[in-house]
């Protein structure tokens, strides 16, 4: 295979990779950006592997550009389960799975030189992300807000807040650091998804308590 067409296989599975991997960053997944493109990549370059280099020492090319094919598809299971988590109010992380084992797909996919395939997985996946989440949270009986918050310490710790919303079984689906050390206090705008039964009076309340929030309000004037 010309080294031209090689080159262009493996930079459309990075860029498909890093269009999906860039959502989850966003939400601050365990697996972002460069998981995804690197996914992508290692996906494509075992098929390049099949179809091209493998011809070398196989008289069954495409029998063994299938193997190796299936043996992607199985592996990235692997990977995506340890971006799976068990919370006390369900299970988190397997959306993430299913784009890690899709990356791997759509590497795939680039690297036997289907284009078309891989392109419309990656539009469509991207409009399941994004735009129907929405529908995700009316099945599922959830409320979503953004919320502008100011905290009395000057090193908001991010990690320990997202610990504390995963135990709660509080989805953070956006948080953004919008000032530190002003006056001592730490500003962030956060995006959180509740169930419509939880309480949360009492989640603010230990926010107050835990990690001394000063105030509250909905960004955006929302409602």
């Amino acid at each position: 295979m010309d080294i031209f067409l090689v080159a262009v296989r493996i930079f459309l599975a990075a860029f498909l990779g890093a269009i999906i991997g860039i959502e989850r960053e966003a939400k601050k997944r365990a697996a972002g950006f460069r998981t995804h493109i690197i996914v992508s990549v290692g996906a494509c370059l075992i098929m390049l592997i099949g179809i091209d280099a493998i011809g070398d020492i196989s008289s069954d090319k495409a029998r063994d550009a299938a193997r190796l094919a299936g043996q992607v598809v199985s592996g990235i299971g692997f990977l995506g389960a340890g971006t799976i988590l068990q919370k006390k109010n369900g299970v988190s992380g397997l959306t993430t799975a299913a784009t890690l084992w899709l990356a791997g797909a759509i590497g795939l996919a680039v690297g036997v030189g289907y284009y078309a395939g891989a392109i419309i997985a990656t539009v469509i996946c991207l409009v399941t992300l994004v735009s129907l989440k929405g529908i995700s949270d009316l099945i599922n009986k959830r409320t979503t807000k953004s919320y502008i918050m100011v905290f009395n310490t000057y090193n908001f710790d991010q990690d320990k807040f997202l610990d504390f919303t995963s135990k709660e079984g509080v989805e953070v689906r956006k948080l953004d650091i919008i000032d530190e050390d002003i006056d001592d206090k730490s500003m962030i705008e956060s995006t959180l998804s509740f169930h419509k039964n939880y309480n949360k009076g009492i989640f603010f309340k230990k926010l107050k308590e835990d990690f001394h929030l000063k105030s509250i309000k909905l960004s955006n004037q929302e409602d």
